[in-house]
């Protein structure tokens, strides 16, 4: 098993996390009191490197987060997806880590680039064939020029050669071994984290490993990982009924700005990145004035200091200015529409053009979301008790990213009505709450939601720390205190006005999806997960489908068993909101289910 293999099942936990931490997810709560807030310790050091520090001394383990402020966004033109397959190296280990001898093995990489910079120049050649139609993919071994099958043969006999120098997964197995628990990273438009959990007494291993990480990365087996980058983009993308044609929705939505890129990169540009590509992009990007780091958990602020100082203040402040991302997108002239046909239930997708996370309005576009959304939203109450006309619960809600913002309405459509309609009645909706009133009952519901979810999303280690990191990215660590107070603040005549302002029907972007002709209206699913998924967004089932494939085809019985009992953990503990504690007892089931299979299987096999 590779090392990435290893990591990438790692993500079943990332799956879990995203559904059970979102920060957008509003619970109700008995009698919900404010939130005192959070008030993490604030230390920068002089090479740049930012430290939130957060005491909690009730459980032995502390959540651990290197939040680098680069992602998708800043990747280069004609190098989309670098972001993201820089992620994937760093696991691939250091000068020391990962290696047997790294002298030794320097010498192999050298060789593999000299003739992979010679088939590269091919490359461009067959690159030249296909523009003049005489061949019709450049990735496809059959239609390959014999020059480069040639010299294909020789790269991967290099490969095998170098792996008696590649010592696979120790970073995770040095982890794992000391503790170490949920070690993995994740990509993203405006950020690169890496994270684990770690007991208390094994903090200073946190501090060895990602300083060494940080300066001494090496672009071990690179061209075999941008290989699993590829598949990576056929489970998530190509392979999911609507992947495709959610991709080319992002891509119509975000016309000028760098959102419209998926993280993953186009796959015709990912497979020109070279190894010197992504060691330049290492070089600007991953350096201490560039990168926040977060524990939430059990030790010493003094003791974390002194670890910092010692571990992280050798590394040089980086010396090359980072770009800023200066592109914006300018406001639709127009409405944009997108029809698409696939093996999925006909859907509606709407969004409008809003503002960056921090901005003074996102707080009342937040509580819009909260007016439309939910059992006893609007939109419910239309589309699915009055009119009969929707399944599950439609989905409202503002998304403040870094530099711009969204705000989506995502309606599945029954069988016997049409997109069109439920459009219609979604337009109307919104009319409503721009023109009509807004009862004090509403929003005293809306404000009950802000401060029970307030609260809750402090309670998790885990959860607070990938908050307090995100925040800080983005805007600032502050915002887990502000946005709730912001939102307790807004009016009906805030409401009215930002619905003028942003809710424009001729400027916003729509897809219909209608189910594929002779397709079924879904795959083939358990009927227990069909259930589950009716409460979850269409467009998150394709990799909540990927990450439940992932788990039943794991054959790591440790891993399978570490994660579904951190999983059970959270169950017990409270802290997993309501309406997601099903699917979450759904993911411990399956990899129980998984790990039992292999351990039976391999005492039949002893």
């Amino acid at each position: 098993m590779s090392g990435r293999r290893r990591k990438r099942n790692a993500g079943i936990w990332v799956a879990a996390s995203a559904l059970v931490l979102t920060s957008g997810v509003q619970a109700w709560g008995d009698a919900p009191t404010r939130s005192s807030g959070i008030q993490p310790k604030v230390v920068t050091m002089k090479n740049g490197l930012k430290l939130l520090l957060v005491e909690r001394h009730e459980d032995p383990t502390v959540a651990a987060g290197m939040f680098y402020d680069v992602g998708a966004v800043n990747d280069p033109a004609g190098q989309s997806g670098i972001a993201h397959l820089f992620e994937h190296m760093l696991f691939k280990g250091t000068h020391i880590i990962g290696t047997t001898n790294y002298e030794q093995e320097q010498s192999h990489i050298r060789k593999q680039d000299e003739l992979r910079d010679q088939m590269n120049t091919e490359m461009d050649r067959m690159r030249d064939k296909k523009r003049l139609g005489e061949i019709d993919d450049v990735l496809d071994p059959a239609q390959w020029s014999p020059e480069y099958v040639e010299m294909n043969a020789r790269y991967t006999k290099m490969v095998e050669s170098h792996r008696e120098f590649v010592k696979n997964n120790e970073l995770f197995n040095l982890y794992t071994t000391n503790g170490g628990a949920g070690l993995n990273a994740g990509t993203m438009h405006d950020l690169t984290m890496y994270f684990v959990q770690l007991p208390a007494n094994k903090l200073e291993l946190f501090f060895w490993l990602e300083s060494d990480r940080m300066v001494n990365g090496v672009m071990r087996e690179f061209y075999v990982e941008r290989d699993n980058v590829r598949e990576e983009r056929r489970l998530r993308t190509e392979s999911t009924p609507t992947g495709k044609y959610d991709e080319a929705f992002e891509a119509l939505f975000w016309q000028s700005h760098p959102y419209g890129t998926p993280v993953l990169g186009w796959s015709s540009e990912v497979e020109s990145i070279t190894r010197d590509d992504v060691r330049k992009f290492y070089q600007e990007y991953y350096t201490p004035n560039n990168c926040i780091l977060v524990l939430v958990g059990d030790f010493k602020t003094e003791n974390v200091l002194a670890l910092a100082e010692q571990y992280f203040a050798r590394i040089p402040k980086g010396e090359v200015p980072l770009r800023p991302v200066i592109t914006e997108e300018p406001p639709p002239i127009a409405e944009r529409r997108f029809y698409a046909e696939a093996d999925t239930n006909p859907r509606v997708r709407m969004r409008f053009h809003t503002v960056a996370i921090g901005h003074k309005d996102e707080a009342v576009l937040d509580v819009i979301g909260e007016l439309l959304s939910g059992k006893t939203g609007r939109l419910y109450k239309r589309l699915v008790t009055e009119e009969e006309a929707a399944l599950g619960q439609p989905r409202a809600g503002n998304q403040g990213r870094k530099y711009a913002g969204y705000f989506e309405i995502s309606v599945t459509v029954k069988e016997d009505r049409t997109p069109e309609e439920l459009e219609q009645f979604v337009i109307a909706e919104l009319g409503k709450l721009q023109h009509g009133e807004i009862t004090d009952y509403e929003l005293e519901k809306v404000k009950n939601q802000v401060l029970s979810s307030s609260v809750r999303r402090l309670q998790s280690n885990f959860g607070l720390m990938f908050q307090l990191g995100l925040f800080d990215t983005w805007h600032d660590w502050t915002y887990i205190n502000e946005s709730p107070e912001r939102m307790l603040a807004v009016t009906a005549d805030d409401i009215h006005r930002v619905m003028a302002k942003y809710f424009d029907p001729k400027t916003r972007t729509v897809a219909i999806y209608r189910t594929k002709e002779g397709g079924g209206p879904v795959e083939a699913v358990d009927p227990e997960l069909a259930k589950l998924l009716e409460d979850v967004p269409p467009e998150a089932h394709g990799q909540i489908k990927a990450a439940i494939k992932q788990m039943q085809s794991s054959d790591d019985i440790k891993q399978l068993r570490e994660q579904s009992g951190m999983m059970e953990q959270a169950l017990a503990s409270g802290q997993v909101p309501e309406d997601r504690q099903a699917m979450l007892a759904y993911f411990v089931k399956i990899m129980k289910t998984r790990a039992e299979a292999l351990e039976a299987s391999k005492k039949e096999s002893d």
